[in-house]
């Protein structure tokens, strides 16, 4: 019998275990099922990933990468205020850039079925990319990952707003994954 699943279910199981062990405890058999119904139910994690993958489907995304984090706005009544990054003193959130057809789309990261867009350009008005220090002085590009203690840094997204040259900054926690960013930031431009 030891090996053979097929046509077995989770009563057949219990009755099984009954037999051989005794009654048992009707509480534990509850719990232990109420564990395996757990288990094979998609958790709100997953739900989330199948919301962003449909969404990527329906936009017709070309790509998406990490894109570091930004600062929230400034935070509701009774919402928590994350100290993470002292000199912005706002909670911070992670982003995802989105490659669509004609636009570059900002998500916010989370694991909930709600997609939540926080800015939209399209991909022509990308001018440039840069990477700079806290003080906006340019870092140069590492020749290399290193897995020393890095500096943090911020990828620098210059772009067209009608006309008019406007800029996007992303926090990274290292000069190479801000590069990184930079570069895939740089072939979205299109034109």
């Amino acid at each position: 019998m030891i090996g053979e699943w097929h046509g077995i279910t989770l009563q057949d199981l219990m009755r099984l275990s009954s037999a051989i062990h005794g009654a048992g405890d009707a509480a534990t058999a509850h719990v232990a099922r109420q564990m395996f119904h757990a288990g094979i139910q998609p958790d709100e994690e997953d739900a989330g990933r199948l919301a962003r993958s449909r969404w990527l489907e329906r936009n017709r995304a070309e790509s998406s990468f990490p894109c570091g984090v930004v600062p929230r706005p400034e935070p509701g009544p009774g919402e928590p205020v994350l100290n993470v990054l002292p000199e912005m003193k706002r909670a911070i959130a992670s982003i995802a850039a989105v490659v669509l057809p004609t636009d570059l789309v900002f998500l916010l990261e989370h694991d909930s079925t709600e997609i939540v867009e926080l800015g939209r350009l399209p991909r022509v008005s990308i001018r440039a990319t840069d990477v700079v220090d806290e003080a906006g002085l340019h870092l140069p590009e590492p020749l290399h990952e290193t897995f020393e203690t890095d500096l943090p840094a911020m990828t620098v997204l210059r772009w067209s707003n009608d006309g008019v040259d406007d800029e996007e900054r992303f926090g990274f926690r290292s000069v190479w994954l801000a590069w990184k960013a930079a570069r895939k930031l740089a072939a979205a431009r299109q034109g």
